[in-house]
């Protein structure tokens, strides 16, 4: 395998669908999801640009899944490239979020982000390369109403990424936010939101943007990076 080794969480659908067919001209991708139906179309989208990947179905907010998914990434010292996009959205009044929804929402959004660093981290920064890309959200900016699970943990990661940005800079390793606004993926689905998705940022479009990021020349790093459609947020 000649190419570097990208690893992308929730790599099945949406934003993170459409970074693999991207990416793929460019690395190896592992593809990271607990769908494997929607992982499988992935790799096809993939296959039929004459790209490679592999997948790996895995919930990354538990603990004992980290070997797991370590095992199966051959010739790590290939590894440059962390997408941490795996998120869910919980969208709901202080009253009616339960104590499972805050949970879910924390583990996946900012504890599976930060069990998928330490995974690869001491291989980055032994090689002295490579790169880390969050998918955050504006709603790690700005609170919004009905949304507290959700914007805690992208205010969380924002913190925790700029935190990693400084730890990491002696040891050549660029740290890039991506602070989206909305976007047209599934995360909207069966959240009465059917009116507004037209209007939305499309994932390719940004994904454009991204891809620029991500390979920001020689020793540059786009730290943090907002994305909003013209018109604004809704």
């Amino acid at each position: 395998m000649d190419k570097p080794i990208a690893i992308l969480t929730g790599a099945s659908t949406g934003i993170g669908r459409s970074l693999a067919l991207k990416l793929s001209s460019k690395y190896f991708i592992y593809l990271i999801s607990r769908n494997k139906q929607n992982l499988n179309k992935t790799k096809e989208l993939i296959d039929m640009q004459n790209n490679d990947c592999q997948i790996i179905v895995s919930d990354i907010s538990k603990t004992n899944t980290l070997d797991k998914i370590y095992s199966q990434i051959d010739n790590k010292d290939r590894i440059e490239l962390l997408v941490n996009n795996a998120g869910i959205g919980v969208f709901k009044s202080i009253s009616d979020t339960t104590i499972e929804d805050w949970d879910n929402t924390l583990n996946t959004n900012l504890r599976g982000s930060f069990l998928m660093t330490k995974m690869i981290i001491d291989n980055l920064k032994s090689k002295k390369n490579g790169k880390i890309v969050f998918i955050s959200s504006v709603a790690g900016l700005q609170p919004y109403k009905n949304s507290t699970a959700y914007v805690a943990s992208k205010y969380a990661i924002r913190g925790f990424a700029a935190s990693l940005r400084e730890e990491l800079r002696e040891f050549n390793v660029k740290v890039t936010t991506v602070f989206p606004g909305a976007v047209n993926t599934p995360i909207w689905d069966n959240k009465n939101m059917e009116e507004l998705r037209e209007g939305m940022m499309k994932t390719d479009d940004l994904t454009e943007t991204i891809f620029h990021a991500i390979n920001a020349p020689n020793n540059c790093v786009t730290e943090e990076i907002t994305i909003r459609r013209t018109l604004g947020d809704f």
